[in-house]
């Protein structure tokens, strides 16, 4: 993907996140950035690495801050906890220019908000920690929830199946809806 058809991507996602009530905080925008890539296929193009609180992109915490440089997100300080990106002074400028590149991916966009934007950051962990062990590690299903216990020892293998069993419907509901790029 185009860096800028990646930038008004990037600037839709966090549009709609926000639209939806997500806190989008840069963990929030990690894991939807990881789900869109590595779950629906979305070519952005960030390299990922089994990070503190699960996949992590540092190329995507570079393209943030280069996108706040552009005006096309801005942080909204939200005490006591941190801050929020929003979309910045020129986004839509940026978003109308490239509609028909983010409508491209319009669906992969909606359900990833829909189902990871309100979640909690140790929910977000599980269930992208689940993904990172189905896509890179070796292992059968039943496997995969004491491979996210060994990765993640904080994530008891009671909370290890249950994202594995998210991410499972994720995938049924994702094929179902042909979805997946």
């Amino acid at each position: 993907m185009a860096n800028v058809k990646r930038k008004a991507t990037m600037v839709s996602l966090i549009r709609q996140m926000k639209e939806k009530g997500s806190w989008t905080g840069e963990n929030h925008i990690q894991k939807c950035t990881y789900f869109l890539e590595k779950f629906l296929n979305v070519p952005l193009n960030f390299n990922f690495i089994l990070y503190k609180h699960s996949p992590f992109s540092f190329d995507l915490r570079d393209e943030l801050t280069a996108l706040r440089a552009d005006n096309y997100i801005a942080m909204e300080p939200r005490r006591p906890y941190g801050a929020s990106f929003i979309p910045g002074k020129v986004a839509e400028v940026l978003e109308e220019k490239y509609k028909s590149e983010i409508e491209d991916y319009e669906e992969q966009i909606n359900f990833i908000v829909e189902k990871l934007a309100n979640k909690s950051v140790k929910e977000l962990e599980q269930v992208a920690t689940a993904l990172y062990v189905k896509k890179n590690e070796n292992v059968s299903e039943i496997e995969m929830v004491g491979k996210i216990h060994e990765l993640k020892p904080h994530i008891s293998k009671e909370l290890a199946k249950k994202a594995v069993e998210e991410l499972n419907n994720y995938i049924q509901e994702a094929e179902n809806n042909h979805i997946i790029l």
